[in-house]
């Protein structure tokens, strides 16, 4: 071991993503002493995202206009009937891997200290064992905040996994027509999820999310749909570039236990019928480092329970009502009735709401 043999800080951070990200800037706005950790060599790399972000989140965090790379005035929705209803959805598709990094940079600027390359390879308790470019030596933080992705680390170090997942796959592809809009296909060949189409000027990522329990692989799912949008002529047939990846659709599994605690994919904070994931984990990031920071400045790890509080206040209505909605939506895949449950399972439609409707917020979110 080198010199860092033995390291403190007030907050370590585990995961470089939205939720993490947001985090560590917050945390070092306030003035804590925080690190954050990301095992991969860069951060946002590779990207593994629709890329749309809502207008309000542009605002909440001062994006740069270079940032915001198409805009987008509304949503197409497809049912397997053959209806289209088209609804409004202010925003703009990003570079992920640039809006992440952005966030970064930000923290950095702040006082963060970001270690890239490095991962949490294990926890005594009390201290947090890293390999960094290979060098392992320990971080001794007041708190821990997990925001390590979907499969997290930390999740399993309290007990709190994801066990419900979209399995995702996209491709960049070139567009015929360019266009402001983005587009949601249901089929019944995507079981369990959708296919979509969210323009960068003249590409798009075009992809699938599908339920993990489905029997064809998600590589084949998707070319069967990018064999349909090359019919409908809106695609070129030509692949510049490909990802994937998992989206938690359990609803939230966990957010702390004693000084540690979960934001994002890794606390199952995105919509589990839309896949959203950008504009909770911005949010519960944010939370999660500024009541982290109050904590260690304040010399008080009671008072991060106010994170569990605004969490549920915030977050536990929508996200419960997701995770009903989808589970009632997937007793209809495969059958002729799929176009009308759509109609009361998903987020472009007033039947989706009910009674509960408020302010069409969850319209706003999309898939992220």
């Amino acid at each position: 071991m080198n010199k860092k043999a033995q390291d403190r800080c007030d907050i370590l951070i585990i995961g470089g993503g939205p939720a993490g990200a947001s985090a560590v800037l917050k945390a070092a706005q306030e003035g804590a002493r925080v690190i954050l950790i990301e095992q991969k060599k860069e951060i946002g790399v590779p990207v593994q995202c629709a890329e749309y972000i809502p207008i309000q989140l542009t605002t909440t965090i001062g994006l740069r206009d270079d940032l915001l790379i198409q805009e987008i005035h509304a949503m197409r929705t497809y049912l397997p009937d053959g209806e289209v209803v088209v609804t409004e959805s202010l925003g703009y598709i990003t570079d992920r891997d640039r809006f992440d990094q952005y966030l970064a940079e930000k923290a950095e600027a702040a006082g963060a200290e970001i270690r890239k390359n490095c991962k949490a390879i294990g926890f005594d308790g009390k201290r947090v064992e890293v390999d960094e470019n290979g060098n392992r030596y320990h971080l001794e933080p007041k708190i821990i905040i997990g925001a390590d992705g979907p499969k997290s680390t930390v999740g399993r170090w309290i007990g709190a996994e994801n066990k419900e997942f979209v399995s995702a796959k996209q491709y960049i592809m070139p567009l015929i027509l360019e266009m402001d809009y983005t587009e949601v296909y249901f089929r019944d060949y995507i079981y369990g999820g959708y296919g979509w189409v969210f323009p960068k000027g003249n590409k798009a990522n075009v992809g699938i999310g599908v339920d993990i329990k489905t029997k064809l692989e998600p590589s084949e799912i998707l070319n069967m749909f990018v064999d349909e949008l090359v019919r409908l002529g809106k695609i070129e047939e030509k692949i510049l570039n490909e990802t994937g990846g998992l989206i938690p659709v359990g609803g939230i599994i966990g957010l702390r236990k004693n000084n540690i605690l979960l934001c994002g994919d890794a606390a199952g904070q995105c919509n589990p019928i839309t896949g959203a994931g950008i504009s909770n984990a911005v949010l519960c990031g944010s939370l999660a480092g500024e009541i982290s920071a109050k904590a260690v400045i304040g010399d008080n790890l009671d008072i991060l329970s106010e994170y569990d509080d605004a969490v549920e206040e915030l977050l536990a209505h929508s996200i419960n009502h997701a995770v009903e909605k989808r589970r009632h939506l997937q007793q209809h895949w495969g059958r002729d009735t799929l176009s009308e449950a759509l109609k009361e399972c998903w987020i472009a439609f007033e039947g989706y709401y009910g009674e509960n409707k408020h302010g069409g917020s969850e319209i706003e979110l999309e898939l992220q």
